[in-house]
């Protein structure tokens, strides 16, 4: 245990790591050995360090001043060894490290979302936990205050006590109203009286309100979504902050709402029934801030043209990332293709917009993609690359079967035991007109920087 938690704390404390990174002790500052140490010390035999589920925060342990006195406070999130999930705050006394509190919910079987943050502004923190509900108890939101008196549990363990329960699917937290004070803002789902109804959502924003978490406003949410998977608050445009919310309408469809806050109370912005907006996509989508600058975009995804008749399973899709200009539309931030499966992500060329679509290559040729000149007018199209993901072990024989094929390919990575790796058409064929055939060798053009195009991101397998 002590050694895992070393390789956590040299590592950012990041939940995973590679097997190579755990064979040996990784030297690190005496600080955080010393912390190391008091946490492997702390956690009960048999715990497990673990990650919020729908936490921002990639590690498990976080050190933040929680006091505002300047000496940061250690939390760790981590399931015991019943695999029940708790929490541990650990404090810097004059002796090391030391456990201050333990924070638990007993009917909880794990955490969703974790928040670190100073409601009421005062300079000490304030601590909310999204529970999972176990069996038959219900998911709960609860909020605790480092200025709450600690209690013994059973085990004599000093325990943060709650000081707000509160009903919940999905929460966030930011300033929507500009006060400089972040508010809640909570996704709650209300029981139904059959197991097949769809259950009604609503969302409600929360201000802190002397010693809790007071409703301010609660909306409720069109019908149609069977179980929300994603909400975001956060700045929606230059000018605007608000609430992005993705929920599951069947097998693979996907409903995406967008929300501004204005004048004291949420508005619906996405989709726009004026403007013919349904705000579902036919495939999972995971809309965000995709390119870091602060404000969220919407995730779009339509399939691609000119294979409109293929099966569902055969369908491939383009995304495209689009940001409210605050007013009436929507700029294009990226256009992407993507593949969960091997973490594919390639951002579309320029030269490519308007003028491409998707085909799936036979499985028996490792490729995963091929991207076809189309020209949609004509409805003409030709193959321009294909994307290629080879396992190493197989690699020798490939190369050598493409190399008696006289075919140009381009080593893109090796992640994973993989090779990846694209193939470009050598030459605009004959079939096309003199137009196409000028259109079809600009895209080609990009062959020579197409890695910077494209990346591999395991996170997202």
């Amino acid at each position: 245990m002590a050694l895992f938690i070393c390789v956590l704390i040299c590592a950012g404390c990041r939940y995973t790591a590679a097997p190579a990174d755990l064979l040996q002790k990784p030297s690190i500052a005496a600080d955080k050995e010393e912390l190391a140490a008091a946490i492997a010390k702390a956690l009960p035999q048999f715990s497990v360090l673990m990650l919020p589920h729908r936490d921002d925060y990639k590690e498990a342990i976080r050190l933040k001043d929680l006091t505002g006195d300047g000496v940061p406070e250690a939390i760790v999130t981590y399931y015991n060894e019943f695999s029940t999930p708790e929490i541990m705050v650990l404090r810097q006394t004059e002796f090391g490290w030391r456990q201050s509190v333990l924070v638990e919910q007993p009917l909880a079987r794990d955490i969703a979302w974790l928040k670190v943050v100073d409601l009421d502004d005062d300079g000490e923190y304030e601590l909310i936990v999204g529970w999972v509900g176990a069996f038959d108890s219900p998911n709960v939101l609860e909020l605790y205050s480092f200025h709450s008196k600690a209690v013994r549990n059973d085990n004599g363990m000093l325990t943060l006590p709650a000081i707000q329960t509160l009903p919940y699917e999905l929460a966030d937290a930011a300033d929507l109203d500009h006060d400089g004070k972040e508010e809640v803002i909570i996704l709650d789902a209300l029981g139904t009286s059959g197991e097949h109804e769809v259950p009604s959502y609503y969302l409600s924003l929360y201000e802190w309100n002397k010693d809790g978490l007071a409703k301010q406003t609660i909306l409720s949410m069109p019908q149609g979504v069977n179980q929300f998977e994603r909400m975001l608050a956060g700045r929606i445009s230059d000018k605007h902050y608000g609430v992005l919310l993705e929920g599951g309408t069947g097998a693979h469809g996907m409903l995406t709402y967008l929300y501004a806050w204005e004048k004291g109370g949420f508005e619906l912005i996405y989709p726009n029934e004026k403007k013919g907006e349904s705000g579902l996509s036919g495939t999972p989508t995971k809309s965000g801030d995709m390119n870091g600058d602060g404000i969220l975009e919407l995730n779009v995804v339509r399939a691609a043209p000119g294979i409109e008749d293929v099966a569902y399973a055969n369908t491939m899709w383009i995304n495209e990332w689009v940001q409210w200009d605050g007013k009436d539309g929507y700029k294009l931030i990226a256009e992407q293709y993507i593949d969960s499966t091997y973490g594919v992500k390639l951002n579309v060329p320029e030269e490519w917009r308007g003028w491409y679509t998707l085909k799936k290559p036979k499985a028996s040729t490792y490729g995963i993609v091929t991207f076809e000149y189309w020209n949609e007018k004509k409805r003409v199209s030709s193959e321009l690359a294909t994307i290629y993901v080879v396992p190493l072990k197989q690699w020798g024989t490939v190369e050598a079967a493409w190399k008696g094929e006289h075919r140009s390919y381009r080593l893109i990575a090796s992640d994973s035991g993989n090779a990846y790796l694209v193939s470009f058409a050598q030459e605009a064929p004959e079939q096309l007109s003199e137009e196409d055939k000028e259109q079809f060798l600009l895209m080609r053009g990009v062959e020579e920087h197409f890695t910077k195009y494209i990346s591999i991101d395991q996170d997202d397998r």
